[in-house]
């Protein structure tokens, strides 16, 4: 279950064997694209941006307020596009304009009962996974745990 009082940690770029996910020398070049939030394993190693990658929805379109996270398939793996990725979503004012996924984020969420701990961590919140349902991602910062559901058809920003 979710410890009690997460530690800060700081980032570092780890050496790292090729391909592992903190092998950030090796990754796609996605970081300048975007104001994305760095997410570290548990001593503090950045996890590459094509394992784990977390931002804002699109300023130019209004999605702003919304924030996603983009993971390979299971959570943890790397992926390389649409094909391969799954996407995950903080919206509870529907800047999306999905009502359904809007509806399934859960502030005030518990953890299935089959539940794990990533390892993945962004400050003091830990990335928890429930590998029996990949639907949804869970977001635990102390004893706040937050479900942000999968969006299986992410909206355009045109």
């Amino acid at each position: 279950m979710p410890s009690a009082a997460p530690t800060e940690v700081e980032v570092a770029e780890c050496d790292a064997p090729e391909g592992s996910v903190n092998d950030v020398a090796t990754e796609p070049d996605w970081r300048q694209f975007a104001e994305y939030r760095d997410w570290t394993t548990a001593d503090g190693c950045l996890i590459r941006i094509d394992v784990l990658a977390d931002r804002p929805g699109p300023e130019q379109c209004g999605f702003e307020s919304a924030r996603v996270i983009i993971t390979g398939v299971p959570v943890g793996e790397r992926y390389t596009d649409d094909s391969n990725d799954a996407v995950y979503v903080r919206d509870p004012e529907d800047v999306f304009g999905d009502p359904a996924t809007a509806a399934a984020f859960d502030p005030d969420a518990a953890l299935p009962d089959g539940a794990e701990d990533t390892g993945f961590r962004q400050g003091a919140s830990e990335l928890w996974v429930d590998s029996a349902d990949e639907s949804s991602i869970y977001l635990v910062t102390g004893t706040s745990i937050e479900r942000w559901p999968l969006d299986p058809e992410p909206a355009p920003c045109n």
